[in-house]
Formats: structure tokens, sequence, C-alpha cells
């Protein structure tokens, strides 16, 4: 058989499982017209024509169609209605099937009757769920001119995914960020979040802001944001058409929603699942539905979609391991030893837990009169909401001063001070906050086609909105400690050794107070944009002309407010009613190396009755620190693009794919405060710049398995919104001195990219994928450090300067199969693999003027997911193991700027059980294996020590 695809309420979870089997599945894909140009030529050529051409899975045997040649067919209308165009009179008939594709079967006769040595697939052994999903997601890719991946709802909603970035980390290529054990950031063969371009049913989506610290992710969509539940599919984007958004070097991902009418008939679904994170130690609700209605004649529909659910979360760590080079004092003489070697001086042991709960709201109007017209208007919202408790302590010292060491007890080893005894302060502190992020997104489109002309026009307007609607607050005490002993080994061996030689941490009177920290935050980005397009069919070798143009208009405010109350706390003692008993008895379990794994935990409303004057800091203007940390950032595009799609046969293989360019107009407007020294002065940035960028996408198809996609292209990415603020952030730790700016005056990241993949689809659902690519970026973005003095205290500022030329480059590999030749019950089986190597270098400026040569920091340079699955009657099971290797955040010089990544991996499996046709019992595990992540920096030394822990899920899910 031949194949040719196209393109929670705690209290409400008993209830919602009992309801989840009265509930209706989704129906498949309606059929859709489409402009359809079939030529007489060999009729299962056709047919893979067709497919591409109207995005519908034709099913055949070689056998039926050898030696018939396709009746030419030309205009705008369904699949099936081509094919029986083309078929006529050929004794063969099309029948749809369940999932929305066409089998094509003699007429009148039996397979045996047709003498075929293999008999044709029927209905009920056509590939349904996971498997069907997979290979519906490979013949969008095959389909394609540009190179893309897709991954289509039966995986997402399938996979143990949280959020669509889990369910992304299975593409070839992509890796995922994680924050508390959950996906937040996607990357893109290497390349770091921010080269990332994220849209919504093909319109920009607005981006929620880190609003916890002073850390931000600028145009960093986060994916924990948005469920899985309210997608269809995602397309990732590697290769840009010149009708598509520009911005992203790493690629687009591409979110579409559910639509009524592309549901064949109205759809009532629901399920419910239980989680229970094994570290948080919690049972967590999650609940989701949808409901589709669509007239009798198919051409009105609405829907709406909703998801809740709740998440608790816990993750031990260690942090805020710092590194210096330095000379020390090992025998205690008051004269520093003559070699510089690394030393230690800081270590931040943090107990962090987060209660979520997120609602998403999907909505969907669709009209569809006739072929000719079409109206979508939709809208997404959610929210999530975020209580937030960290505890931590810390150990600051300085080895690199005179007699700091108890003489005797220094051990250094190549170069590195590994252990010692050394006096130290501490400062043991509680953060608790809540955190709220908010998105909506709401669209318009309409599209009219008649006599080969379609026009298309689409308006949208999104907000993302993030603040701490109770403000955050640090209880902080801060004293001398006196000797503490050190033993640090290296990343991935064990934790540091650390022994307090005289103080106790759960002693309510070791420690003095210091202050409580109080932050008000929050960031609003608003997204508006219209685009025209318009798009002429034509005969011949070039099958269309489209242009079309766009207006975008983006805007950032960012507030940040920060009072610190000292008065009443200040160098005072507290007694045990000040305290809370340390919430958990196994924090760090599982890992070598010894340290206090308790402390005292204040209780922060306690903190805040005994502080004084609090009213008067409340009621005070704003501070020259609050007008430093606040900006506002305004971006306006005009965007216009003309291109060409063309397909012809050239020495016995078929040529197509799109030739375009496209033009960008951006002026960006940076607002904000820059201090003099005395007072903050209101600032103003702005800069325009033109942006030219051709793209050539080809596809060469050899044989109706065999081809090849290259593509070349000039891309862009725009700097972070944070990056390009003027903005100054200082780090309120008194041992600590550094500062995070800000850089108007930066450029966008400019490059020409070429992708190259050779694609075998040697069987139904089954292919071997190999490509390169390679990125030649002409400018770039990096983080630069330097002294900077403000009020007499030099600072270790870190902020972004423009860099030189820069490549990445690197290699994919994908594997794909369902093996439906074996033998029941084997014929259930599956498997995919991907491999991703990525190398870059660039050319990075120092502060004194020189420069040098080193990796891009914020690339992975390996990546692999392997998945196998097994799928046959009522059985399902998947596994998943998705690697990634070492990132490097910070390079040349000392390479002590900042903490790098290593490799990690995490095991994820789903496993159902179908106990009626409707009704199917699911099992899921996250990161089953237990991995954690490490840093590290020069030397692998270790840095840091995250672990998140595994989750457990189980539910259920009906379908009728």
């Amino acid at each position: 058989m031949t194949i040719y695809r196209s393109r929670n309420l705690r209290l409400s979870l008993a209830m919602g499982v009992a309801l989840a089997a009265l509930c209706a599945a989704p129906a498949h894909a309606q059929e859709k017209s489409a402009s359809v140009q079939i030529a007489a030529q060999p009729l299962g050529q056709a047919f893979q024509t067709l497919a591409r051409q109207t995005g519908t899975d034709i099913l055949f045997t070689p056998a039926i169609v050898s030696g018939l040649t396709a009746t030419p067919v030309q205009g705008r209308m369904g699949a099936r209605a081509a094919v029986e165009r083309m078929i006529a009179g050929k004794g063969l008939v099309v029948r749809q099937q369940p999932n929305g594709a066409l089998l094509i079967v003699a007429a009148a006769a039996t397979a045996q009757d047709m003498g075929l040595t293999t008999p044709v697939e029927t209905p009920e052994i056509i590939v349904t769920g996971y498997a069907a999903s997979l290979s519906s997601a490979l013949a969008q890719k095959r389909a394609a001119t540009n190179v893309v991946d897709v991954v289509k709802a039966e995986d997402i909603g399938k996979f143990p995914a949280q959020n669509i970035a889990e369910a992304l980390q299975r593409v070839p290529g992509v890796s995922i960020v994680r924050d508390r054990g959950e996906g937040v950031f996607v990357r893109i063969r290497g390349l770091g979040a921010n080269f990332q371009v994220v849209t919504l049913n093909d319109r920009a989506a607005a981006v929620n802001e880190n609003v916890r610290d002073s850390g931000q992710s600028g145009r960093q969509f986060r994916f924990d944001t948005l469920p899985s539940e309210l997608m269809s599919a995602v397309e990732v984007i590697k290769s840009p058409r010149a009708d598509l958004a520009e911005g992203g070097i790493g690629g687009t991902v591409n979110l579409q929603t559910f639509r009524p009418i592309d549901l064949k008939k109205p759809v009532f679904a629901l399920s419910a699942t239980a989680s229970s994170p094994r570290l948080a130690d919690a049972v967590d609700p999650r609940i989701s539905g949808m409901a589709s209605w669509v007239n009798d004649a198919g051409t009105f529909g609405a829907l709406v979609a909703a998801v809740y659910d709740e998440r608790t979360t816990r993750q031990d760590r260690v942090t805020g391991v710092g590194w210096v080079e330095g000379r020390i004092d090992s025998d205690g003489d008051g004269a520093l030893d003559g070699d510089t070697i690394l030393v230690p001086n800081s270590t931040r042991p943090t107990l962090e837990r987060e209660n979520r709960n997120r609602i998403g709201l999907n909505g969907a109007i669709q009209w569809r009169p006739d072929d000719r017209f079409e109206l979508n208007v939709d809208g997404l919202w959610s929210k999530l909401k975020i209580d937030y408790d960290e505890l931590t302590y810390s150990t600051d010292f300085s080895a690199t001063a005179l007699r700091a060491i108890v003489p005797g007890t220094a051990i250094v080893e190549n170069g590195v001070l590994t252990a010692a005894t050394v006096a130290t302060s501490t400062q043991i502190g509680r953060e608790t906050s809540r955190l709220e992020y908010e998105n909506w997104l709401i669209g318009a489109n309409a599209k009219w086609t008649a006599n080969g002309w379609t026009l298309m026009a689409d308006a949208s307007m999104g907000r993302a909105y993030s603040n701490t609607p109770t403000p955050i607050y640090r209880s902080r005490l801060l004293g001398a400690v006196g000797n503490v002993s050190f033993d640090y080994g290296k990343v991935g061996e064990r934790l540091p050794n650390i022994s307090f030689q005289t103080a106790d941490l759960n002693e309510p009177t070791t420690l003095p107070g210091r202050r409580i920290e109080y932050r008000v935050n929050d960031s609003l980005d608003r997204q508006r944009a219209a685009t025209f397009d318009i798009a002429r069919d034509l005969d011949g070798a070039v099958r269309a002309l489209r242009v079309g143009a766009k207006i975008e208009k983006r805007d950032r405010t960012y507030n940040r407010r920060d009072i610190n109350f000292t008065s009443g706390i200040a160098g005072r003692r507290f007694d045990a009613s000040f305290f809370e008993a340390f919430p958990v008895s196994d924090f760090l379990d599982g890992v070598g190396g010894t340290l206090p794994n308790s402390w005292l935990m204040p209780n922060p409303d306690r903190f805040l009755e005994v502080a004084t004057g609090k009213e008067a800091l409340l009621n005070a203007p704003l501070t020259r620190g609050d007008l430093r940390n606040s900006y506002a950032i305004d971006e306006r595009i005009i965007a216009g693009y003309g291109m060409g799609e063309f397909e012809f046969p050239l020495g016995g293989m078929t040529i197509r794919g799109d030739a375009g360019v496209r033009y960008a107009h951006t002026r960006q407007t940076s607002s904000g405060h820059a201090d003099n020294g005395t007072v903050a002065v209101p600032v103003r940035f702005e800069r325009n710049y033109d942006n030219i960028l051709p793209a050539l996408n080809l596809v060469a198809q050899f044989t109706p398995k065999l081809q090849m996609h290259l593509a070349a292209s000039k891309v862009i990415t725009r700097p972070s919104l944070a990056d390009l603020a003027p903005r100054l952030t200082i780090n309120s730790n008194p041992t600590i001195l550094t500062a995070v700016g800000g850089n108007p005056e930066l450029r966008p990241f400019e490059a020409w990219q070429y992708d190259a993949t050779l694609e075998w689809y040697f069987a139904p659902g089954s292919a071997l994928i190999g490509g390169a690519f390679y990125k030649d970026i002409t400018t770039f973005v990096f983080q630069q450090t330097r002294s900077f003095n403000l009020d007499g205290q030099v600072y270790r500022l870190t902020a972004p300067e423009n860099g030189g030329n820069a490549y990445v480059a690197g290699v994919e590999i994908a594997y794909q199969q369902l093996f439906k030749m074996l033998p029941e019950p084997f014929d259930g089986l599956g498997f995919q693999a991907n491999y991703t190597h990525t190398a870059s270098k660039g050319t990075y400026a120092m502060s004194d003027g020189t420069t040098f040569r080193d990796d891009l920091t914020d690339v992975a340079s390996d990546s692999f997911n392997l998945t196998a699955f097994y799928e046959k009657g009522p059985v399902g099971a998947r596994a998943s193991y998705s690697w990634r290797g070492k990132v490097l955040r910070d390079v040349g010089g000392a390479g002590l700027a900042a903490n790098n990544d290593a490799a990690f991996g995490s095991l994820d499996f789903d496993i159902s059980y179908k106990v009626t046709p409707n009704v199917t019992f699911v099992v899921q595990g996250i990161n089953v294996a237990g991995g954690v992540q490490w840093q590290y920096v020069r030397d692998n030394r270790f840095a840091g020590y995250t672990d998140y822990g595994t989750t457990l899920m189980a539910g259920v899910r009906a379908r009728f």
C-alpha cells in the first residue's frame, strides 16, 4: 500500500473523572477546497501532487494505478472531487476513511480479483491514534516547500506533556529550557530561546515577562502559560518563506488552535487526570474539555475549549556558587602566596516550592458559506497564578584576604582551591510572593477566492500582563558565624561539603535581623497587527504569485519598585516565635556531599509586624534605583513581501518550491532613566533600521519516495526587549557587588542561512532524513562584564554589547518507522529517533578594545530524542528519552562570569488502555529516571545543582 499524505479544581476531580465517560471525541478533519492543478501524468504521481496541493492523505497500491494516466484537473475544489475527476472511467472508486484519508480501490473487485500480491488496506487496519498523527505530521513535512517539522494534536495530547514546549522536545533539533521542572522555553538547532519567533495561528503573540527576580526574558515566549490541550497542531519552521514573519534566526514556532468546521461533526470531549510530583508529595488535578457545533450544511460552526490544572512543585537546589581568580594566604603569615589560582567564595542551598493553577480558554467561530469565502474569528485567553515560597541560606567568604584561611587547612589541586576553613558570614532568607501571568490574543481573518484570485486579510491584538498582586517579600537575617570548612568537587560527582564549626543555623539567636525587602513588579506587553495578502493562481511552471503587507506594533512597559524595611529589624535578635519549622525532612537527599539540610524559616508576617516606618516608605516617591529599573519599549514594523511558487519537471524529476523577498522597516524607541551619579535623569533613544530578506526554497523529487529540500535565506532576530532598555539593576547582596544593564544601541542579529535535507520516505508513515544547516551571522549581541562605579562602590556590570561575525553550523538526522510489516502482535510497534549536532564560533569584543574568537554562548552542541511506542488493540505504550548536551553561558576571559549548564536528559512514558471503544485510562510519567541539572564553571568545577524530581499522572479520556 502506498500512502501519500499532506501537510484542573481539586474538588472537581472526582466529578471530572465521572463526566469523562460521557464525553464525545473530536471527529476527523472535514475536506477543504484548494487550488488544484493536475496535468496529464502517471496516476500515482498525480495523486502525490494532489496530496501536496490539498493537504489530504491519499492511499492506494502501486499495482492498482500501474499504467494509468490521470485526467487533467484544474480549479478550486475539494480533494475527493478532484480524485473523482482524475479516475473517471478508469475502473476505480474513492472511499473517504474515518481519519479523513482517501482510499483508492477497484470499482467492482476485491483485492484478490485484481490480482494484487499485497491486499488493499481496509479502513480497519489504517493507522490511527499516535501512529496516525506521526504519519500525518510526516506527510505535512514532506509536502512543504520549506524545511518544517510538525506535531499534531494526537501527539501533543497523548504524550506526558504539561505544555507545548514539552511536546516539541521530540522534534529533531529542538530542546527545551525547564523551570521548576516544567518546560518554559524552546531551543531550535542549539540556538537559545531568544532566537525563536512564536506565533499563534500565524499571528505574533505577546510575551509574558519574568517578574520573579531581576532576570528578564525579553522576547522569549513562556510556554508554561499555555496548556497543550488547546492546540490542534504546532509547526516548527526552520527555513522561512518570504510570506512568513521575520525575526527568528533559530526558527518559528507556529501554534494552531482548533476550529469548528475543520472538525467533521459536533464534538463534546472531556478528560481528567491527577498528577503526583514525588518530590513535592502532592496530588494535583487537571481537567480539559472541548465542545464544538457545526450546522447541517457544514457552513457555520462555533467551538469552545477549556483547561484547568493545578500543579505543586518543589526544587532542591544549590545555587549562587561563585568562583574568582586570586592569590591566597595559605599559611597565615600575612603574605599572599605567589600563584594566582581559582578560589570559591559563596554557596547558596535553596528550597523552592510553588503552588500553581492555570486556566486556559479557546473560542472560535467559523463561517464558510461556499468554496469562495471563509471567515474566522477566534480568541485564546490563559491565566497562570503562582504562589512562590523560597528558603535559603548562604556561605559568603573571601579566601583571598590576608589570614582568611586557617593555616594548614587549604588544599590546592591543579591551580584550584578545593578545600579550606575560613571565616564566614551567612544570610538566611525566605522569599514569598504571588505571581500572575495573563495572556490573550483575539483575531479575525477573511479569505475570498474567485477566478484564480485569493484575497486574505487578518487583524489581531494580543496582551500579556505579568505582575505581583501580592508583593514579593524577602525576610533577611545576616551576620558573622565564625569558621566554616568547605570542600568542593567537580560537577556531577557530588555537592560541596560544608560544615559550620561553631554556628547552628537552626538556633533563632544565631543571626541578627537585616531587613525585609519589598518589591512590586509588573510588565505589560501589547501586540497589534494587520496583514493583507493577494495570491494569483497560474498555469505553467509558475503556479502562483503572492504579495502582501503587514503593519505591526508592540509596546512593552516594565515597572519595578524596591523598598527595604530595616527599622525595627536590623541588628535585632529574634526569638523562636518569629520562625517556623523547616517544611521538609529530605532536602537534597539522594546525592553525595554533606551540608546543612535544614535551617531557620522566617515567618514573614511576624517580621512585618515589628518593622517600623513602613507607611512612610510606601508613600515615598520612586527612588533612583526604581527609576533605573523601569523602562518602556515601543516597536513599530512595516513589512511587505512578494513571492512566487513554482513546480516543473526536470530530467525525470520534479522541481517545486518558492522564491521571494521580504522587506521590513523597524522603528524602535527605548525610554527609561540614566543615573548621573546624583539623580536618575529621563532618557529616550530611537533607532530606525531596514532589512531586505530574500528567501528561496527548493524541493527536488527524484522518485515518489526520495526528495531533497534546499533553502537559502537572509534572516534577522531583533534584540531582547530587556536588553534594549536603558536600565540598571543593582544586586542587593552586600558582599558580592554586581549589576545588570541594558543597551538601547544594540543592532539586530543578522544572518544568511542555508539548509539541505535528503528525505527517504521508504514506507508508509516512515522516513529516514538527514540534513545540514549553516547560519552565517554577520552581527550578533553578547553579554560583556566590566567594572562600574556607582556612589563610590565598584560593581561588576554585565550588559549586552554589539559583537562581530559568527556562525552556527550543524547536522540533523531523523528516523521514524511504523513496523506494519511485522506479524501480529508486533505490527503495532514504532520507533522515532533524531540527533542534532551544532558547532559555533563568534568574535567577541573586550572592554579594552581587543577581540577574541570563541564558541557562541547559549548554544547546545548536541541533542537527541528516542521514542519507542506500541499501539495494538486496546493497548498503547510510549517511552521517550530527550537529552541535551552542555550549554556554555560564558566564554573567553576567566570563564567565571556565568555558570554553564551540564548535559541533561529526561525519560518520560505514557501507557494507555482502552476499556471500551470510547473510554481510555492513562498512566504517564515525567522524568522517571530522576534526572538532575548540574552547572559548572571553568575546569568543570561545581557551580550549581537542581533536582525537581519525578511526576506521575493517571487519568481517563473518553471518546464516542
